[in-house]
């Protein structure tokens, strides 16, 4: 492709491999088609055209969930925020420790650290702010005013963020800068090669590919990007975020399911645990969770 190389590893060996409508809501899909690139070298998806405005969580959230409130966050993101949190605190001890959430929105994570730690700040839109201050967690809404305060973090935590930005390179460098000495990035990114892409093919593709997602990453791309910036991987695991039943469901109708609907369940809870850790330690898993640390 002309005039186009991969951000990541800088190869030229890029082709379309979609060439269709995406989603730009939860229910809606575009009018136009939209293009995305595959980098043959490090299996890298992206947008064709990036978009920077949906960096804005607030706006981001107002079109992909019924609106950008406080109540919504908690109400979509509870417990999916605390099985995140669940790897981490297995390998990391936050007693006493400086943390920074980026894209923290109502800051569940940090409700759930503030007692053990020693600051909790929250870096998202200015909506949020006086639901944090309230929490007494600090609250930036950009990397300026964190520079500005003077403060260096022990743990920085990033869930949901690296595939919606313009330039996730530089991002990972800014929130690098913020970090003290021998800290942390706990970093959670979907992952593009993951068991339900793998089965449900385009069907599953029509539904993942979104106006939100500038790129669609996964452990081969990211080893990559992270040798790049001198980021040292402590630990790494895969993370499925549904159960089998859910996989199966959207097997048999072709759609996207809805996590909190009932489903038809084959698999008892303890078996349903036993696939996920298999998927999980195979690394087809829906997310992956990472332990950083810069060299």
């Amino acid at each position: 492709m002309k005039n186009f190389k991969c951000d990541i590893c800088n190869s030229k060996s890029l082709e379309v491999v979609w060439n269709n409508k995406i989603r730009n809501s939860s229910k809606n899909f575009t009018k136009n088609k939209k293009k995305i690139i595959k980098c043959n070298n490090c299996d890298v998806l992206f947008l064709e055209k990036k978009l920077s405005y949906l960096e804005d969580s607030s706006i981001s959230r107002n079109i992909y969930l019924k609106n950008n409130s406080v109540k919504e966050f908690y109400k979509f993101h509870k417990n999916r925020e605390k099985k995140k949190l669940s790897f981490f605190n297995k390998n990391i001890k936050f007693k006493n420790k400086k943390i920074l959430e980026s894209n923290c929105g109502a800051g569940i994570i940090l409700d759930i650290l503030k007692k053990k730690s020693k600051i909790t700040a929250g870096l998202d839109s200015k909506i949020y702010r006086s639901h944090l201050i309230s929490k007494n967690h600090l609250h930036y809404s950009n990397f300026k005013e964190i520079k500005k305060s003077k403060i260096k973090f022990d743990i920085i935590f990033s869930l949901s963020e690296l595939e919606h930005k313009f330039n996730p390179i530089q991002f990972l460098k800014n929130i690098t800068q913020l970090l003290a000495r021998n800290g942390l990035i706990l970093l959670r990114v979907p992952n593009y090669f993951n068991i339900y892409m793998f089965m449900l093919g385009d069907m599953y593709k029509k539904f993942d590919f979104r106006t939100s997602h500038n790129y669609y990453f996964s452990i081969k791309n990211l080893k990559i990007l992270f040798k790049k910036l001198n980021l040292k991987i402590i630990k790494y695991k895969g993370m499925n975020e549904y159960d089998i039943n859910h996989l199966i469901e959207y097997l048999k109708t072709n759609k996207r399911v809805n996590s909190k609907k009932k489903t038809n369940k084959i698999f008892s809870q303890k078996k349903s645990m036993e696939i996920n850790k298999n998927i999980d330690n195979s690394l087809v898993s829906t997310s992956l969770l990472f332990i950083l640390q810069k060299k």
